[in-house]
C-alpha cells in the first residue's frame, strides 16, 4: 500500500520544490527610459537618400597611404601518409598555400627551390590546417614533409613556376 503512494507523493514533493525555486524576474528594470533627447525628427530621411544609415564601405575598401602590394593567390595543399597533392605549375609572385592535414599522422610542408626554402612553422595534426606565404621566382621547386623520415618515405613531389600572368 505504501509503494501505492510513493509515486505521487514523489512527484508532488518535485513540484513544490520547483515552483518554491522559481524567482519573479523584474523586467521594468531592464527596459531602457521611454523619454528622448534626440531634437531631429527620427523619421526625416533626405529625399536623395534611400535609407537613413549611410552606405559605408568596408575598412578594406578606403584609400590607404601604403602602396599597393600585389595580391597573393591562394592554392591549397593536402598532406596525406605519404604523398602531397598540389598543382603541378604556378605563376611566380606572391603565393598562399592552403595547407590541410588530410592523413592519420602528423605532418608538415617544406618549399625549397630557387636558392630560398620555407616551411611551416609547426607539424600539423590530423585535421588542421595552415598557411605558407612564399614569394615564388621562376625555377623548379620541390615540396616534401619534414617529419620523421616521410620525404624517405616518397612523400614529395616538384612544382614549376613560370614568369607570372
Amino acid at each position: 500500500m505504501c509503494r501505492r503512494f510513493a509515486l505521487p507523493l514523489a512527484l508532488c514533493l518535485v513540484t513544490s520544490l520547483v515552483a518554491a525555486c522559481k524567482k519573479e524576474v523584474d523586467y521594468s528594470q531592464a527596459t531602457p527610459p521611454k523619454t528622448s533627447t534626440t531634437t531631429v525628427d527620427p523619421q526625416h530621411v533626405p529625399e536623395s537618400s534611400t535609407s537613413m544609415n549611410p552606405v559605408v564601405p568596408p575598412q578594406s575598401s578606403l584609400p590607404s597611404s601604403r602602396p599597393a602590394a600585389a595580391a597573393a593567390s591562394q592554392a591549397q595543399v593536402d598532406l596525406l601518409e605519404y604523398s602531397i597533392h598540389m598543382q603541378p605549375s604556378y605563376a611566380a609572385g606572391p603565393q598562399v598555400f592552403a595547407v590541410a592535414n588530410a592523413g592519420k599522422e602528423n605532418h608538415g610542408l617544406v618549399i625549397e627551390g630557387n636558392g630560398s626554402q620555407v616551411k611551416l612553422a609547426n607539424e600539423l595534426a590530423r585535421g588542421d590546417r595552415s598557411t605558407l606565404s612564399v614569394d615564388l621566382k621562376p625555377g623548379t621547386y620541390t615540396a616534401w614533409c619534414p617529419v620523421d623520415g616521410h620525404k624517405a618515405k616518397g612523400m614529395l613531389t616538384t612544382f614549376t613556376v613560370g614568369n607570372a600572368h
